[in-house]
């Protein structure tokens, strides 16, 4: 440990001055809760939204359609947005967001952080590659974590060593045109070794044009999709319950690139969409062929689909790019003030027969097959006060699937919305991701009812409850079942300090014992956390969280954790420490920190003991960028961490990780 220390602290005074505050993270965890901490979209969201902030919007000359891609504003945000602009002209400063009712105080912050206030009169021509030579903007980052312990498997088992990097190179001119490579690796994985020649074992890249005459996208390469409401394809961030009721149920139509770490949701390809500006009409098409990983069944058939990435032991590379994916499809849409009509088709292929392992009962309607064909159309309205959207879609044997959001703003201070859904067992698309309490867009039927209202203007109650139910088995349920969510939280925000208390009570059945009845199983949680900024330099966040799941045991856990973060001229730092104690798993809590840039940590704690961190940020020779975070868990109530390959055979566990960004 003593080791470890000098090593940070020696790295820190390299900071020479501090660069960027992550002020957004902070901002855009008021809106999230467990299911999203728990989900893999999230990460692609933070990561997107970081890629975002290394390249801000003119608010002055952006597009609806980009604006639509920051997951945190309505479709009445966006709209009252493009509203403000249209009646008074350019915004001279990002203080006149102030003048927007529907923009709280949270969605102003967040705004902030991805635009900025430029003055364009007139949209220039596309850049002349000189232009782009002599103009454009690089970055080149390199990340690592290095772990001061071993696992099991990195003594006896995995194929490479047990560190962690990416390099990650990105080029943009604006909005106008982006260029991205990313090579990634997995601690474990084989680096020009053991018959990997090519180095990283992920790679990303694309290119990605904007407004080239009737040509509003253009992206080749690797790229993420997102349609309507996602019953039929989408590829971008997860539709959390929390953040629905925050965007009011908004959906989307957008083109992407992919640059994140992740394996999963992206496709390989080109797409583009054309815009016919005198008859509002847009055309999106696409067309992609990519590798996937999946478990082999014994006749050469693929019993499962993989998404985790992994490629670190024989068994693992064995099942690494065994199948080909082949999609192509097409988006049409219309847009007439605040009216917006789609449609979509959508095709996938592939190269060997999806059959999954049906001798249980709740994979009996799994996506099976070789070929995949969906449809659906789409609408959204938008006015002042109103907003509804939807989609309904079908798959190719006719199973139904259909999401409709119906959202309300009497005032500035009052929104209510609606979200009815209804996804049949038989419903099958391999690219859906939309609004579900059961993580599938099938087997689901329910309705979703939230509310936002803020009596005074610095005091702020949001409160949803769902209701969800299973018509066919799922998993750990060998009949129909039902779901029942339901939150309430309040913030109250003063100058310099914000209050936030927030409780969930969700409802799940199971099978009992007897695999013949079920029994509810009851999970209760509960968090209260003070920010605080106790000089212009220094911020503190104080945070407890309660957890209570009553299933065949009574279980309770509880965290209580401090965060701080502080600039002293030149150098920013940040710093978190917590205790938990949980009686199991099942009581669970999550705590998040601070991170180096294009990494998402929420990380997971059960038992007893405590988890601390430090982290420095700062600039080398005007262009350099360092970031240094050093995390250490200890365990109270065992002597080893993990099982398997994953197992450590110590009660504590540290992890140094380090970021070095160059902008040329």
């Amino acid at each position: 440990m003593k080791h470890i220390l000098l090593v940070f602290f020696f790295l820190v005074p390299l900071a020479a001055s501090a660069q960027d505050d992550w002020s957004w993270q902070q901002a855009l965890l008021q809106l999230t809760d467990v299911e999203d901490a728990e989900s893999l979209s999230w990460e692609e969201t933070c990561e997107m939204l970081d890629a975002l902030e290394a390249q801000p919007l003119d608010i002055n000359a952006t597009t609806r359609e980009q604006l639509e891609v920051l997951p945190f504003l309505s479709d009445q945000q966006v709209e009252d947005i493009m509203a403000y602009r249209h009646r008074h002209g350019e915004l001279q400063t990002l203080g006149e967001l102030l003048m927007i009712p529907s923009l709280d105080y949270e969605r102003r912050r967040l705004l902030q952080c991805f635009v900025y206030v430029g003055h364009q009169p007139k949209e220039p021509p596309f850049p002349r590659l000189d232009s782009l030579l002599r103009w454009g903007k690089h970055e080149l980052t390199f990340s690592g974590r290095l772990p001061f312990y071993r696992r099991k498997g990195d003594d006896n088992g995995y194929l490479g060593y047990p560190y962690k990097h990416t390099l990650r190179y990105q080029f943009h001119y604006g909005t106008r045109v982006k260029f991205g490579l990313l090579g990634a690796q997995d601690a474990g994985e084989p680096f020009f070794a053991e018959g990997n020649n090519s180095g990283y074992d992920h790679y990303a890249w694309y290119l990605m044009l904007s407004r080239l005459g009737p040509i509003e996208t253009l992206a080749v390469g690797q790229y993420r999709l997102s349609f309507g409401m996602g019953l039929v394809m989408n590829g971008g961030f997860s539709f959390g319950k929390l953040a629905t009721l925050q965007n009011l149920g908004r959906s989307n139509t957008l083109i992407r690139p992919n640059s994140s770490r992740m394996e999963d949701g992206y496709l390989q390809g080109a797409a583009v969409t054309l815009g016919i500006k005198d008859y509002g009409l847009q055309i999106t098409g696409y067309a992609s062929c990519r590798p996937l990983d999946a478990t082999l069944n014994s006749n050469g058939t693929a019993a499962t689909l993989l998404t985790d990435g992994y490629h670190r032991t024989p068994a693992e590379v064995l099942k690494k790019h065994n199948l080909t994916q082949t999609d192509a499809g097409l988006h049409l849409a219309y847009r007439h003030g605040g009216l917006r009509l789609g449609a979509t088709a959508a095709y996938v292929h592939l190269s060997r027969e999806l059959r999954p392992n049906t001798s249980a009962i709740y994979r009996h309607y799994y996506p099976a097959g070789t070929d995949f064909f969906n449809a659906s159309l789409d609408y959204r309205y938008t006015s002042h006060r109103l907003s509804l959207n939807g989609e309904t879609a079908i798959d190719g044997s006719g199973a139904l699937a259909t999401v409709n959001a119906l959202s309300y703003q009497p005032s500035g201070t009052f929104s209510i919305m609606a979200l009815q859904r209804f996804y049949s067992y038989r419903y099958a698309a391999l690219h859906a991701r939309s609004f579900a309490e059961g993580g599938r867009v099938q087997n689901e039927s329910g309705l979703y009812l939230g509310v936002t209202w803020q009596p005074r203007r610095r005091l702020q109650l949001q409160a949803y409850t769902d209701y969800a139910w299973f018509a066919f088995p799922k998993y750990q349920v060998s009949q129909s079942s039902f779901a029942w969510d339901n939150l309430l939280s309040v913030t109250y925000t003063a100058r310099d300090w914000t209050l936030t208390g927030r409780y969930r009570l969700h409802i799940r059945q199971r099978d009992a014992d007897d695999k013949k009845t079920l029994v509810n199983r009851t999970e209760h949680r509960a968090r209260f956390a003070f920010a605080y900024s106790v000089l212009p330099a220094l911020t503190l966040h104080t945070q407890a969280d309660f957890s209570c799941t009553d299933y065949n045991n009574r279980d309770f856990g509880y965290m209580v954790s401090e965060r701080l973060s502080y600039t002293l001229r030149s150098m920013k730092l940040d710093a978190g420490f917590g205790y938990f104690h949980t009686d199991s798993y099942d009581a669970r809590l999550y705590l998040y920190e601070r991170a180096p840039r294009y990494q998402f940590t929420f990380p997971m704690f059960y038992g007893e003991g405590i988890r601390y961190w430090l982290m420095a940020q700062g600039t080398i020779a005007s262009r350099l960028v360092l970031t240094a975070k050093l995390g250490i868990t200890n365990y109270f109530d065992r002597a080893t961490i993990g099982t398997d390959r994953q197992l450590i055979d110590h009660s504590s566990m540290t992890d140094l990780d380090l970021q070095l960004t160059y902008k040329f």
